[in-house]
């Protein structure tokens, strides 16, 4: 029997409402996860059928963090409901209706490496430098465009959109860039929104028959959603009022029946927090959770105020700070476990000693007996990490700085994997042109943009054109004999694999071509080397573990699924100092916070003109970084930082004023007080923070 005494009454109220749609208002550190995995297992325990249960979120981690509670509660729950990101579920919706939706039926997944080499290929095909561009900005654009015409209604006309250079660099962009991806086969993340969406919009039946298998639906970090996300929820759900257009498709299974127009034993369960909505630059729509009855009309709003993570000064902070925002459901945060240590905000001379200054009371933490791992210094950008890595050094503090290169980017990483999708994608150009010379086999980069030009006038896949090379004109002497025998060699690999069967072909392939040594040849040092050829076996694991799990596992799955896992997604680090920007920071929490450069231009970041873009995103970024600490926060800003080689002035952030008196101390001889008490305040204060670094003077 599954026990519900230990929630608190809305929680219970979120777990347990019967049918229809439910908006939970979860505030940070409300127990958000908590209430999804049990409305999972008491909606089995109440007799719905797991399988007609599908939850999605966002994130790998937050789909095997919930899968992990809900069989904690009911393993029967746990295995049979599907718990998948958005776009695990938008693959696993096209792999079964890849006929519908125009697929074939193994199709591979461009990855951000490999749509970044696809831009760069159609800029030079429509003669445009792509030094000029940020490529990731344009992919930016592209995501946007799709995203937002897939969830627009069909009566919206034409998207407008800002009339700059990269929004006209897209328009001649993206026809190219759609017909690269299905010349070989491939599909973008955006596509695994994007291809569901139409499909369900368009096909009647097929819409009809996944309305019936998941009947309840619960959807993580809902204020993250885009407008092909809502979209897709608003199509499986069936919300009373919602007519997509209608269609049939042709084939065994019975023709439509008529749309629910109500909700009985159905529900939509749609837990976020709009205060925690911090991603509007990547295509998050705030505007679907502060709509949410209007796209789910008569919808019950459940709010989840209790936090069960920060002591009350901390939490009397944030909701300060958030409270001035104008466009939000209001709540406010409380707990009943103390109101704990003042929240201190010091001002710092500057970013060195600002670094130092953190050092210094991290390592006094240490010797108290904490863990690095309890420590945690958020920044809002990259660039402010390098003093922070100088002092920890300085000092020989163990550290860790989130957001850099995953290991699935690095070059040999991509090398190894250019490999097995040639083998199970042999469409994949970009793979193909990664790969030719990885060993080198002494086909230059004229041979193979002439086998490029002559593939496309005869409208053939690379792969496939790399047995007429004698055919193409201009084709240097010698290349169409060693192109043969690549393409014989990569017939000799393809036909290797099958069902069950990865591990050992890949580990005969990389053997045969000799993979390890050429990683090692490819760079100078020794050491670099022997990491480089790492890569190989980490990949050969990889695939050893899914084959050990997945008896049925091919090939072309398997690269389907490491394209979703790898994305956004780093391995855990030895203990240490976590540093991290704010934005990488959300959903995680640590004992002690420190929270940086809390200034103008800095939180809020300044945009083009010397403003915030979007200030009030700015403004929950703030609450976010806030909402991080468990038991102890600083906050800290300096007074001039170097920029450009120039010491310029800073100005605290406005975020601070709102702050309130009772729940912090400041450190800051620049607070308004006379000049004789401010510089006596200044020199009391660095002289104590000095004395504490080490006796500096």
């Amino acid at each position: 029997m599954l026990d519900l005494s230990h929630l608190n009454p809305p929680q219970r109220q979120a777990v347990t409402f019967q049918e229809g749609p439910a908006l939970v208002l979860a505030g940070a550190g409300s127990g958000k996860t908590r209430v999804i995995a049990h409305r999972i297992a008491w909606l089995v325990q109440q007799g719905a059928d797991p399988s007609s249960i599908l939850a999605v979120t966002f994130t790998n981690k937050a789909a095997v963090e919930m899968r992990d509670r809900v069989r904690a509660l009911s393993k029967k729950a746990a295995e049979k409901s599907l718990i998948a990101t958005f776009h695990g579920f938008g693959l696993w919706l096209l792999r079964k209706e890849h006929v519908a939706a125009g697929l074939p039926k193994w199709f591979s997944i461009c990855d951000a490496g490999d749509q970044t080499s696809l831009v760069k290929r159609c800029l030079r095909d429509i003669q445009m430098d792509s030094r000029r561009f940020d490529v990731r900005q344009l992919l930016g654009v592209i995501s946007r465009r799709k995203s937002t015409i897939a969830g627009a209604d069909a009566n919206s006309g034409r998207i407008r959109v800002p009339d700059d250079d990269y929004e006209a660099v897209a328009d001649q962009l993206m026809p190219r860039y759609e017909q690269a991806l299905r010349a070989q086969r491939s599909l973008d993340f955006d596509d695994l929104m994007v291809r569901p969406v139409a499909l369900l919009a368009a096909d009647q039946a097929i819409r009809q028959e996944y309305r019936e298998r998941f009947r309840h639906v619960l959807v993580d970090e809902f204020q993250d959603t885009n407008r092909a996300q809502l979209r897709l929820l608003e199509l499986l759900c069936a919300s009373p009022g919602a007519s997509p257009g209608a269609g049939r498709r042709s084939g065994s299974r019975s023709g439509p029946r008529s749309s629910p127009t109500t909700w009985t034993d159905r529900s939509l369960c749609a837990v976020g927090d709009d205060d925690q909505a911090i991603y509007g630059w990547r295509g998050a729509d705030m505007r679907n959770i502060l709509r949410f009855e209007k796209h789910f009309v008569g919808a019950m709003i459940v709010r989840l105020e209790q936090n069960y993570r920060s002591s009350g000064r901390i939490l009397d902070c944030a909701n300060g700070v958030i409270a001035r925002s104008p466009a939000r459901r209001p709540k406010r945060l409380w707990t009943d476990g103390g109101p704990g240590d003042m929240v201190r905000v010091v001002a710092l001379p500057d970013e060195q000693e600002e670094a130092r200054f953190i050092a210094g009371e991290v390592r006094r933490g240490l010797a108290s007996g904490r863990s690095g791992s309890d420590f945690a210094v958020l920044y809002r950008l990259n660039a402010q990490s390098q003093p922070l890595e100088e002092a920890f050094r300085e000092v020989g503090i163990p550290h860790k700085v989130k957001g850099g290169p995953s290991f699935f980017e690095r070059a040999e990483v991509r090398d190894v994997l250019g490999w097995l999708k040639v083998c199970a994608f042999p469409d994949d150009d970009l793979s193909l042109a990664r790969i030719v010379n990885a060993p080198s086999r002494g086909i230059g980069d004229v041979a193979m943009e002439r086998l490029g030009d002559w593939a496309a006038s005869n409208r053939l896949p690379v792969a496939a054109a790399l047995r007429h090379a004698d055919q193409v004109p201009d084709i240097p002497r010698g290349a169409p004999a060693r192109m043969a025998q690549l393409a014989d060699s990569l017939d000799l690999y393809r036909s290797r694999f099958g069902a069950g069967k990865i591990a050992e072909p890949a580990r005969a392939m990389f053997e045969d071509l000799d993979l390890r040594a050429w990683l090692r040849r490819s760079v100078l040092s020794p050491e670099a080397g022997t990491r480089k050829a790492e890569a190989v076996d980490s990949i050969l694991r990889s695939l050893e573990w899914r084959e050990r799990h997945d008896p049925r596992a091919t090939l072309a799955t398997y690269l389907q699924r490491l394209a979703l896992d790898s994305r956004g997604e780093e391995p855990e680090e030895a203990d240490g100092v976590t540093m991290m920007t704010l934005h990488s920071a959300k959903g995680l929490e640590f004992p002690v916070v420190f929270l940086i450069g809390v200034e103008e231009d800095l939180l809020p970041v300044s945009g083009i003109q010397g403003e915030a873009s979007d200030l009030e995103e700015e403004r929950r970024l703030a609450y976010v970084g806030i909402t991080r600490a468990r038991e102890s926060l600083w906050i800290t800003r300096a007074a001039v930082r170097t920029r450009r080689g120039r010491l310029e002035p800073r100005t605290p952030s406005r975020f601070l004023e709102d702050l309130p008196a009772d729940a912090h101390v400041r450190h800051d001889p620049m607070s308004g007080e006379s000049t004789e008490a401010s510089s006596a305040r200044s020199v009391e204060v660095l002289q104590a923070l000095r004395a504490r670094l080490g006796g500096r003077t």
